[in-house]
């Protein structure tokens, strides 16, 4: 712009072409991306939503079907671990407990994570869609500082099992 313009403009003119860039810069940097992060968000809650609305009409359709047997099990739990190497997570430490009760048979795993919140949130979406349908019983998530890009889960499934006999 040449001298007579920015005359012409004043301090004000001047002061609002600089916060109008200074919103255009804003726009572009930050809310654009979470407006995309958003719709994909909002196309994976449909695809969910889908999902859990098809699932009575799924256990209508099959009413015999059984729990699998406890013989699944390790392919349950190598499951587990291919994900999570899928993910790029590391399974450092595991629990694993197996309770009998009232005829039912159930494995519960205890899994301490500690990633991104998307990566957790991707692992923990392809777990729940393994054949053997495990059950989310708990989820903790924790962050150290506000701005940690990691994030400390604590993630306990539960696996069932045909009784034995």
């Amino acid at each position: 712009m040449n001298r007579a313009a920015l005359d012409r403009l004043g301090r004000p003119g001047i002061a609002g072409i600089g916060l109008l860039l200074f919103c255009l810069s804003y726009y572009t940097g930050s809310v654009a991306p979470g407006a995309d992060e958003l719709a994909r968000l909002e196309s994976e809650k449909a695809q969910l939503s889908a999902a859990e609305r098809a699932a009575p009409a799924a256990a209508e359709a099959a009413p015999g079907q059984t729990l699998p047997g406890f013989t699944s099990a390790t392919a349950s739990l190598k499951a587990l671990a291919a994900i999570a190497q899928q993910h790029g997570l590391s399974i450092e430490q595991a629990t694993y407990q197996l309770s009998d009760k009232e005829g039912q048979r159930r494995l519960e795993v205890s899994l301490p994570l500690k990633a991104a919140y998307p990566t957790l949130r991707g692992y923990l979406r392809d777990v729940l869609a393994l054949p053997a349908a495990p059950v989310l019983d708990e989820l903790t998530l924790q962050r150290q500082q506000a701005g940690e890009p990691q994030v400390e889960a604590s993630l306990r499934l539960s696996f069932y099992f045909a009784p034995l006999g």
